[in-house]
């Protein structure tokens, strides 16, 4: 069992109350010590008795640092009945320097994660201060393995270009926990009654005072059409006299604290609308974040008002729900009301309730996906084998390797297939898929870009016999706007996608053994190993190349490795609710789609595993010219993602690209010999390559796999020049 020293900032915050119970549900024993801030009661977890390393309070930066100090002096004597933890987490800045003195106690050696839900005003500063507060960060972060943070802005905004950790991120977002199914969402909400007002609820923690004037004002504007409803716990230092301020109004009413999650559906049940905006560091964390209020809202069918230009705002349309404010004012307000009505009440109220409600809950798999990423990062776990920390186990039964069994039948999966012109290779590979899927919860789609052959007539003639198999047009006619297209028309009833090429083959349990994967890493993509398989004497040499160094350049999705936690790989399986977070394949890119979509999931915190326990037999094309289009396309694919994301190419992929520029450079041979060594150079090292793989591999199309090599290398060269040269005078989507 994974032990977690979780040190936090406030013992009374709800939120740290939701991360001992994930922790715990996800089979870690969690060990609890933070500060109590001034006299707030504890929130309290069954089993757990937190140790209180020290009194804090709001808006008092300098009382909080000496509290800090105090501890960190005596936190020998606070943690002396504490065993040494396998991970420690600090809970934003104060908790993180207490874990990082708390590792150097216990030995050095101990995972830290920073664990930031809110990033301080402070940090954002660009004067002596804020350089002050990031060098404090990354002093006290320098050990962190791991930075866990709710809302992809604050990786975009702060951890990536200013912060001084430099750690993989894990997206958490703040969802609903449901355990046992002890929250069920509210299936038909209360209809508004003829003469009722209608009533907005502020739920949470209530700290900014820009929120509370405006709401004020503006129900006082409304003449009593609207109510504001106040729920929570007030920050009663940002405000100069909440209690009194709520009095005053005849529109606002605070109705104390509730429980989460016990409470959420009643407090919910009484409001139509829920406040997602909060102006606390206005144009900073308050645009960056993703609330509480957010999830707890919409799981319960509530409608969300959010401000135009943050990521609540984005998050909301991405959805395609919600409303957004134009700008932050009373009038604004006053003008989304004005027009409001029963009907377009109802509508939005129903496009939330239709969301996917894994969007707002989180239940046990994500617990245990928690648990999961922080036990690898324990070397010892990984090398043991706990099934917490590394890829999924096998059971060996009378000589035969089997999956756990209802791995793949827990989690439902959409099987996609982009295919044209496929005759020769849909039949089968649908017959071998359809046996599979007799064991999984899953649908396949067939996505067509129009084939001039038999492909249609053959997928609509089994898809009668079977209605697992559809058939889906895919006017696009690209592989990207294949998996668009499927997820968009039928994703919401999934949890996976699994991708499929028609013009590959693929192990008997392969789709099965993609779920295990993700299901036992929580990993939000799975991506593959190739072996290349050619049958003419052009394609095995091709494959031969593709499957070697001198076609690769040591690419791993080529080579295989053990499975391990990657940057991008070739593409299998991913968690619908990834893909749509961050708006699926970019339909621009007819190659290298996979790496920019990679990028992405990177970039927003997802966490890309490539497994060993399973890969893809790919077929490279038969012929020098279907070879050189490929390659040209993939070429032109890298430089398009460089110019979309100023992501610059690796060693292996800046070699090739020295292929044209040395060629062209050849021809000045007519002015000095001289300039064609470069070209001969890399001409003599491919061509000695393939005889030296002849011979030490026994195979005699080594040096008919160099020219394969080389057409490859130069075709992707000459691509990526292209793009490169044609990108003067456009502008890439980003």
């Amino acid at each position: 069992m994974l032990k977690v020293l979780y040190l936090v900032h406030d013992l009374a915050d709800p939120a740290v109350r939701r991360r001992v119970l994930m922790l715990r549900e996800g089979g870690a024993q969690v060990t609890l010590a933070g500060f109590r801030r001034g006299e707030n009661r504890l929130a309290e977890v069954h089993g757990i008795t937190p140790i209180e390393l020290g009194r804090t309070a709001d808006a008092k930066f300098a009382q909080r640092i000496g509290a800090v100090a105090k501890a960190m002096s005596g936190l020998k004597g606070l943690l002396k009945t504490v065993e040494k933890p396998d991970v420690i987490i600090g809970r934003n800045l104060e908790a993180l320097a207490v874990a990082d003195r708390a590792n150097a106690m216990f030995g050095g050696d101990v995972p830290v994660v920073y664990e930031c839900l809110d990033i301080h005003r402070l940090l954002s500063r660009d004067d002596i201060v804020g350089k002050i507060m990031r060098g404090a960060e990354a002093r006290f972060g320098r050990h962190a393995r791991l930075i866990m943070t709710s809302s992809p802005a604050f990786i975009e905004h702060h951890f990536a270009p200013r912060s001084g950790i430099k750690a993989e991120t894990l997206l958490i977002e703040n969802k609903v926990i449901s355990i046992d199914q002890t929250v069920q969402p509210t299936i038909a909400r209360p209809l508004k009654q003829p003469g009722q007002p209608w009533k907005i609820g502020w739920f949470g923690a209530l700290r900014c005072r820009k929120s509370l004037a405006m709401l004020a004002e503006f129900s006082r504007l409304m003449e009593g059409r609207v109510e504001i409803v106040l729920r929570g716990r007030p920050a009663y230092s940002e405000f100069e006299d909440f209690d009194g301020f709520v009095a005053a109004e005849p529109y606002l009413r605070f109705e104390g604290p509730y429980r989460n999650p016990e409470d959420l559906r009643a407090i919910y049940d009484d409001v139509h609308f829920s406040w997602a905006i909060d102006f606390f560091e206005e144009g900073l964390n308050s645009s960056w974040l993703l609330p509480n209020r957010l999830y707890e809202g919409c799981l319960y069918g509530t409608v969300p008002i959010a401000l135009e230009g943050t990521q609540t705002a984005r998050f909301l349309q991405d959805k395609a729900i919600g409303l957004a404010l134009p700008d932050a004012s009373p009038a604004a307000l006053r003008t989304l009301f004005e027009t409001m009505t029963g009907e377009r009440y109802h509508a939005l109220g129903d496009a939330v309730a239709l969301t996917d409600q894994k969007t707002w809950l989180a239940d046990r798999s994500d617990c245990e996906a928690l648990v999961a990423s922080l036990s690898r990062l324990v070397p010892a776990a990984v090398e043991r084998g706990d099934s917490s920390a590394s890829a999924p186990k096998t059971v060996s039964q009378e000589g035969w390797t089997t999956m756990k069994p209802d791995a793949s039948a827990s989690v439902s999966s959409l099987i996609i297939i982009p295919c044209l012109n496929e005759e020769k290779h849909i039949e089968p590979l649908l017959a071998k898929l359809s046996r599979e899927i007799d064991h999984m919860n899953a649908t396949i789609v067939v996505a067509d870009g129009g084939s001039k052959d038999a492909t249609r007539e053959i997928v609509a003639r089994i898809s009668m016999a079977d209605p697992r198999i559809v058939l889906l047009d895919n006017p696009r006619r690209l592989q990207s706007a294949a998996t668009n297209l499927a997820v968009a028309t039928f994703g919401r009833d999934y949890d996976y996608l699994i991708r499929i090429d028609a013009h590959g083959d693929y192990p008997d349990d392969y789709c099965r053994r993609l779920v295990e994967e993700a299901v036992e890493t929580q990993a939000d993509s799975v991506v593959v190993s190739m072996e290349t398989v050619g049958f003419g004497m052009f394609q095995k040499a091709t494959a031969f190349a593709q499957n070697s160094k001198l076609g690769n350049g040591g690419s791993k999705h080529r080579e295989g490795a053990k499975g391990h936690w990657t940057n991008h790989g070739h593409h299998a399986l991913m968690r619908i609710a990834a893909f749509e977070a961050v708006g699926g394949y970019d339909e621009t890119f007819s190659h290298n789609e996979d790496a920019e979509l990679d990028y992405r999931l990177k970039k927003s915190g997802y966490g890309i595993w490539m497994t060993d326990k399973t890969r893809m037999v790919y077929y490279p094309r038969s012929s020098v010219a279907t070879l050189f289009r490929q390659y040209l396309g993939y070429g032109r694919g890298r430089a398009k993602n460089i110019l979309k994301h100023g992501s610059m190419p690796n060693v292996r992929q800046m070699l090739p690209l020295l292929v044209v520029p040395v060629f062209i450079g050849a021809f000045l041979a007519v002015v000095n010999w001289a300039a064609v060594i470069p070209f001969s150079l890399w001409a003599v090292a491919c061509v000695g390559y393939g005889f030296w793989m002849a011979i030490g591999q026994r195979n005699p199309y080594g040096p008919l796999a160099a020219v394969s090599a080389m057409v490859m290398h130069f075709a992707w060269s000459a691509g990526f020049w292209m793009e490169l040269l044609s990108f003067r005078g456009r502008r890439v989507a980003s």
